[in-house]
């Protein structure tokens, strides 16, 4: 039976609000379909896959940080030293009842995130996301960390989050609290019901949210596949 909705995550939503067109190629249609694009990760990504691989190793099998990654030993340590218990890239989804369900459950997951790093400690959790580039802030992400986090562990009253730039050595936090939870969801939901009234009418028209900024690295533009780009890619 194929599904109703679509499953969606901040990725996911990002890029729907970007251009719902671009979303399409990239989401809708199964892998080997002629209007599908792969997402093809950059040497940047690439690289913070390594970062992202060592501090896993590191966190959750004691496994020694390789010597260019030694810098980070310190907020490994940190983490080693919270109380409470550990989880590294933890991979929680919810059905469209905000039930818990397993992230690869195709017919039930209607939201998905990752956490690279996580602690739990009775009723307070922290939640972090290891960055390895530039600094940049999107609340969004950390949003929805504790939105899902809320329903997956119902003990928990206070969310910390956080992303962690480790080349720069500095973090950007933001708490939430349980009473939150209706307020928190309100900020996505009006954008997740535009992208499944889409994906119901299979309607994804070009609306490049940044203009000739969004189509310049757009891959649908690349791949010429867009007709109505604002400008020209690269």
């Amino acid at each position: 039976m194929t599904n109703k909705f679509i499953a969606w995550s901040y990725s996911r939503l990002k890029t729907f609000k970007d251009c719902p067109k671009q979303f399409y190629h990239m989401n809708v249609p199964k892998k080997g379909h002629p209007d599908r694009i792969e997402f093809v990760q950059s040497q940047a990504m690439l690289d913070g896959n390594e970062v992202d691989n060592a501090l896993t190793e590191r966190i959750s099998k004691g496994v020694v940080l390789p010597p260019k990654f030694t810098p980070y030993e310190g907020v490994v340590r940190a983490v080693l030293a919270a109380p409470g218990v550990k989880f590294t890239q933890m991979r929680l989804a919810l059905d469209q009842t905000m039930k818990s369900c397993g992230y690869m459950d195709w017919d039930n997951a209607w939201v998905r995130v990752i956490y690279d790093v996580a602690v739990v400690n009775g009723d307070h959790a922290f939640l972090g996301d290891w960055k390895n580039g530039q600094i940049w802030l999107d609340e969004d992400q950390l949003r929805l960390f504790a939105t899902v986090g809320f329903h997956h562990f119902p003990e928990v009253e206070k969310i910390d989050t956080s992303y962690i730039w480790l080349k720069h050595g500095i973090t950007s936090d933001k708490t939430y609290h349980r009473r939150e939870l209706p307020d928190l969801w309100q900020t996505f939901i009006p954008d997740v019901e535009r992208l499944q009234a889409s994906f119901g009418a299979n309607h994804w028209p070009a609306e490049p949210k940044r203009g000739k900024q969004t189509c310049k690295w757009c891959p649908v533009n690349n791949a010429g596949k867009c007709d109505r780009a604002a400008g020209p890619y690269g």
